[in-house]
C-alpha cells in the first residue's frame, strides 16, 4: 500500500490561502473603517425608515418590514396628546434599546454610507449637513451597539411632555439652545409632577425626521462624552416625554425636547 503524500499543487494552494489570510488580517488592522458596512446611498435601507414626514402608522409598517415586534415597541401608540412625530421619537428610542445590534446593522450602517468626508448627504434631501468629526462617531456607535445589551423600554408620560414643551417654547422664543432656563430641568419637571430616582433631558435641533433626531443624538457628533447617546441607552429610565416644534435657528426641520425619568406621577 502506497503512502499518500500531498502533491506540490496542493501544497502551493495552501501557501496561497495562508498568504491571502495574512493580507486580509493586515488590511483589517491597518484600516479599521473597512470593518464597517457601507450602504449604497441610492438604495437607502430596506424600509426607508428615516424618510421625512412619516405618520406613526407608516413608520410602523416600515419597521414591520424590517422584522421588529412593533406591537411591543410602539408604547406611545395610544397617547393621544402626542402627534405622529412625537410617537415616532419614542418608538425609535425603543428600537435601539430593545435590540442595539439589530439597530446598528439595519440603520447605523446605512448612515455611515451617507458621509462624504465631513459632509452628511441624506438621500432625497437637498440640505447637506456639515459635521465636525465625519463618519468616525457613527462607526464608533456601530461598534458600541454590537456589544451593548438590551435595556428596558420607555413609556410615555404626559407630564414629562408638558415639561418638555415648556422648555421648547422657552428656547425657541429666544432663539437659544441648551438646558438652562425656568430654574433648570428639575424645576420644570416638578412643576408638572413628581419624579423618582433620576431624570434626564435630550434636545435635537432641526431634524429631517423623528428617526433622524434619535440617530443624530446617538451619533453625537462633536459631543466629547457622547452624553445624548448615554441617555438614550441608559437602563433604569422608564418614562419619557416629548415635545416637537420649530426653532428659528434650525429651519431644516423640527426640533425636539425629550425628558426622561425612572418614574413620574402628575400633580392631581
Amino acid at each position: 500500500m502506497l503512502a499518500q503524500c500531498p502533491s506540490h499543487t496542493a501544497f502551493f494552494g495552501r501557501a496561497v490561502l495562508i498568504l491571502l489570510l495574512i493580507v486580509c488580517l493586515t488590511r483589517v488592522t491597518a484600516c479599521s473603517p473597512w470593518l464597517f458596512p457601507h450602504a449604497n446611498p441610492d438604495q437607502a435601507s430596506t424600509a426607508g425608515v428615516a424618510d421625512p414626514g412619516l405618520t406613526n402608522e407608516e413608520y410602523v409598517l416600515r419597521l414591520l418590514a424590517d422584522g421588529w415586534p412593533v406591537d411591543t415597541l410602539n408604547t406611545a401608540a395610544f397617547a393621544d396628546y402626542l402627534d405622529d412625530d412625537e410617537k415616532n421619537i419614542i418608538l425609535a428610542h425603543n428600537l435601539v434599546r430593545y435590540d442595539p445590534a439589530k439597530f446598528a446593522r439595519l440603520y447605523v450602517a446605512e448612515y455611515i454610507g451617507y458621509f462624504r468626508d465631513k459632509e452628511f448627504h441624506y438621500p432625497g434631501v437637498e440640505t447637506i449637513m456639515l459635521t465636525r468629526e465625519g463618519a468616525a462617531p457613527a462607526e464608533e456607535l456601530y461598534a458600541e451597539l454590537l456589544r451593548t445589551r438590551p435595556v428596558n423600554l420607555l413609556y410615555p408620560a404626559e407630564g414629562l411632555s408638558r415639561a418638555a414643551a415648556s422648555h421648547l417654547d422657552y428656547i425657541s422664543q429666544r432663539g437659544i439652545r441648551g438646558h438652562g432656563g425656568q430654574g433648570g430641568l428639575r424645576s420644570r419637571i416638578e412643576r408638572t409632577g413628581n419624579w423618582m430616582e433620576r431624570i434626564a433631558e435630550n434636545i435635537a435641533y432641526g431634524s429631517f425626521s423623528a428617526h433622524d433626531a434619535v440617530m443624530y443624538m446617538l451619533i453625537d457628533d462633536q459631543v466629547v462624552n457622547r452624553s445624548h447617546r448615554k441617555i438614550i441607552l441608559q437602563p433604569g429610565l422608564y418614562k419619557i416625554g416629548v415635545a416637537k416644534g420649530m426653532h428659528p435657528a434650525y429651519p431644516t426641520g423640527y426640533s425636539y425636547v425629550m425628558n426622561y425619568a425612572y418614574d413620574f406621577s402628575p400633580h392631581e
